[in-house]
């Protein structure tokens, strides 16, 4: 899918950082964000992306965090894509998860295989596992 390509995906850990003041990433990913609003990034997360990171902000923050999420998705409008798991990336992710790396999670590997599928290399994210993955991790220098 070409039209992705020069896109960012989302992970989890942003999301929850720039949600949360109190976050040790929060100003890193603010300033992130300020240079994907400069740059006029588009930008990608998945379903399980959004489904871990309301969960993640009510058990580390609280459920009026999670409105502050929800407004914060809507915010971004058309700006983010938010791309559905299949079942052929679900399957793929088996093959990451199986990897010896320690607290790799499911929906990171489900991730790797959707950022594979839309060709996409630039992750916004405080987590090394997709560095590991072979993908780039952004921040606000080098985005």
């Amino acid at each position: 899918m070409l039209p992705f390509m020069d896109n960012v995906f989302l992970d989890s850990s942003w999301f929850k950082a720039i949600i949360d003041n109190k976050d040790e990433f929060f100003d890193k990913a603010s300033l992130i964000l300020d240079k994907f609003e400069k740059d006029k990034t588009d930008l990608v997360t998945s379903n399980f992306i959004v489904d871990e990171t309301f969960t993640l902000v009510r058990v580390k923050c609280s459920l009026e965090k999670c409105v502050e999420l929800r407004e914060f998705l809507k915010e971004l409008g058309n700006k983010l894509h938010i791309e559905r798991v299949r079942v052929a990336d679900e399957k793929l992710a088996w093959d990451w998860f199986w990897k010896d790396w320690s607290r790799l999670s499911f929906t990171d590997c489900t991730c790797f295989a959707v950022m594979e599928r839309l060709g996409l290399t630039r992750v916004a994210t405080f987590d090394d596992h997709f560095e590991r993955a072979g993908f780039e991790i952004v921040s606000a220098k080098n985005e």
